[in-house]
Parts: structure tokens; C-alpha cells; sequence
């Protein structure tokens, strides 16, 4: 009674092969299902009532555009030109154009002349 099983040419190929038809798990199955069992283990940890959960970690809040714009212009009370707002804060020529429209539309900056804003 001969099986014509193929086996591969090397061992390794054998002992895989092995493995799989006797439905035994590898290494790398035991590691998968270790890393999944930790994974499970952390969540439940998290959805305990009485688990404290890990504080977050605070970072500094940054300013908006409109703010840090707002906050340039208000350093000069006679005023400031374009371009110096512009060399301050960074931004380019269409985006600080729309800021300046939106912080005179709603009041927070007057023009005083062509390209001279004041807070008012």
C-alpha cells in the first residue's frame, strides 16, 4: 500500500507539509494568536468601569490664522503694511489676502489706507 504523497525535496518542505495535514499549528500561528490575545486583553482592560484610563497627552493649542494675523496687526496700533504682516506670519499672498478680508467683514480690522490695516 503505497501513498504517492509529495513531500517536496527538502525537509522543511516534509515537516510543512506535516504540519498541515495534521492541522498543528506553527510557530507564527502561536505568535498571530498571542499578539491578538493582548490585543483583546488591552481592550477589555480599557472598558472596565473601574479601569482608570490613560491620561492624555497635552500638547500646546496653536492659533488659528485669523488670530495669529489679528495678533500681528494689533503689535502696530498706527497700523502695518501688507508686507509686514505677510514677512510675520508666513503665509502666502492669497491666503492672508482672505484673512484680512474676513478680519475687516466682520470688524475686528479697519483700513486705514492701500494695504494699511490697524485693529480697531
Amino acid at each position: 500500500m503505497s501513498n504517492n504523497m509529495d513531500f517536496g525535496t527538502n525537509w522543511e518542505g516534509f515537516v510543512k507539509t506535516l504540519l498541515q495535514r495534521l492541522d498543528m499549528p506553527t510557530k507564527e500561528d502561536i505568535n498571530h494568536l498571542h499578539d491578538r490575545l493582548d490585543a483583546l486583553e488591552q481592550l477589555i482592560q480599557q472598558k472596565k468601569p473601574g479601569a482608570k484610563k490613560q491620561p492624555r497627552k497635552r500638547t500646546a493649542k496653536r492659533k488659528n490664522a485669523s488670530a495669529t494675523t489679528l495678533e500681528i496687526i494689533a503689535g502696530y496700533p498706527d497700523g502695518t503694511d501688507f508686507k509686514t504682516i505677510k514677512a510675520a506670519t508666513g503665509f502666502d499672498d492669497k491666503k492672508l489676502r482672505n484673512i484680512i478680508y474676513r478680519l475687516d467683514t466682520l470688524g475686528k480690522i479697519q483700513r486705514v489706507s492701500r494695504g494699511i490695516y490697524k485693529t480697531t
